[in-house]
């Protein structure tokens, strides 16, 4: 089946906060979008999944008018009541999204990677976070 740019969006959101959860962030998201978008095009742009269309959006700043690629915010506001992770940003991240742990979820539920992979991604999201001088 091909996702459609709503279901690649909400697939990364989904993967990129059970991710977060896997390595031990707890939340919540606080980050605006000019602190937290700058680091995680540069991790997505390493991160080997990141190229496979079949599950993942291009991003990149400003997005694109052709709709071929998508701004990183584009990311978050995939999250809504359908998301195991609604409310990311008002509080802590949910610990057991549908009742599986984070990294059981990463593995029967989100698509494209690895749980490995999506640990991968939000540790180093993190890091780049902490580097960042708006971190």
């Amino acid at each position: 089946m091909k996702l459609t740019k709503q279901q690649k969006l909400r697939n990364t959101a989904n993967g990129l906060l059970a991710g977060l959860v896997a390595v031990g962030f707890e939340g919540p998201w606080r980050w605006a979008h000019h602190e937290w978008e700058t680091a995680f095009y540069k991790v997505w742009r390493a991160w080997p999944p990141a190229g496979d269309t079949q599950y993942f959006r291009s991003f990149r700043i400003g997005g694109s008018a052709d709709g071929r690629t998508s701004q990183a915010r584009d990311i978050l506001f995939a999250v809504n009541g359908g998301s195991p992770f609604d409310g990311y940003d008002r509080g802590p991240l949910n610990p057991r999204p549908l009742g599986l742990s984070a990294r059981e979820y990463l593995e029967d539920c989100v698509e494209g990677a690895t749980p490995e992979e999506w640990m991968t991604l939000a540790s180093a999201l993190l890091a780049e976070l902490k580097r960042s001088p708006q971190g």
